[in-house]
């Protein structure tokens, strides 16, 4: 994500804030981008940011952060879930019993968080569905996928 090689058209979100001259477009999602990904405040439903990785990979882990320029926000809680093909379908990380992971987020807008999974998972798009905020209904989100090794 951070360093371009998964291009703008593959970053897609739930719902994306805009309002006057600022926007917030999921292709703001980048860790340590200038700015972040803002999901609609109104939004019902899930709230998500996706990133398709351009081919079938096992993916180890993920960074997240929040967004320090605007109001200093930042998930609190997420899920992770994959897509092994474009129209797959959904498939939540999971913990030893089969049961789908809340991980914990963020604690402050800037730092960035690691979280690993407990094995390589297989994707090609992979979703972070946020759960919970810092900041009274404002979702916002940075975010790196680690060890896309392709699949072969």
């Amino acid at each position: 994500m951070e360093s371009g090689d998964i291009r703008d058209g593959n970053i897609q979100a739930s719902s994306e804030q805009s309002s006057g001259d600022a926007a917030y477009p999921a292709t703001k999602g980048r860790l340590n981008g200038p700015s972040a990904w803002y999901a609609v405040k109104s939004q019902t439903g899930p709230i998500w940011i996706q990133a398709d990785i351009g081919y079938p990979s096992y993916v180890s882990g993920m960074k997240t952060q929040g967004d320090e320029t605007s109001f200093d926000c930042w998930v609190t809680s997420f899920k992770v879930s994959t897509f092994p093909t474009t129209g797959g379908n959904e498939v939540f990380v999971e913990d030893q019993n089969g049961i789908a992971i809340t991980f914990s987020g963020n604690v402050d807008p800037s730092s960035e968080l690691t979280t690993m999974f407990t094995g390589k998972v297989y994707a090609r798009i992979v979703r972070i569905t946020c759960l919970t905020t810092s900041c009274n209904g404002w979702y916002t989100l940075r975010f790196e996928i680690l060890g896309c090794t392709a699949y072969t």
